[in-house]
């Protein structure tokens, strides 16, 4: 299940642009500095009421969503031949402003499996909603 859920780097660097959503899980660094995934059903978590150290583990769904809603850019995974890729283009209006041009890690450029393509995806998401 925790495939489910954004990698402690990209939840730091969302925290970073303002994603305060109530979560599921969340991330800290412990005295090893390695960082530590936690959940609960029940509980709701939000960065906004985290103390420093910890972070909000937000869905994969729920950062595509984000992103849409916030920033106007809707992801896209999709697959060929070789693998699996992924594009990015405004939510409204569906303009194409770029894709991943072959630069996933198998031979043929992709992306093995669907889920790494979704988290090069939100990796270069962030990158972009960090150059504007």
């Amino acid at each position: 299940m925790k495939d489910l859920f954004v990698t402690y780097e990209q939840a730091v660097q969302l925290k970073e642009l303002g994603f305060d959503e109530p979560c599921f899980g969340s991330w800290e660094i412990e005295k090893t500095d390695i960082p530590t995934y936690t959940h609960s059903i029940t509980t709701s978590y939000k960065n906004s009421n985290h103390p420093i150290g910890k972070t909000t583990a937000p869905l994969k769904q729920q950062v595509f969503r984000w992103f849409r809603d916030k920033h106007n850019i809707l992801g896209s995974i999709y697959s060929n031949a070789s693998g699996y890729l992924f594009e990015w283009h405004d939510s409204i209006g569906g303009t194409h402003r770029g894709w991943s041009e072959y630069e996933g890690p198998n031979d043929g450029g992709c992306w093995d499996s669907y889920e790494e393509a979704e988290d090069a995806c939100i990796t270069k998401l962030i990158e972009i909603i960090k150059e504007k």
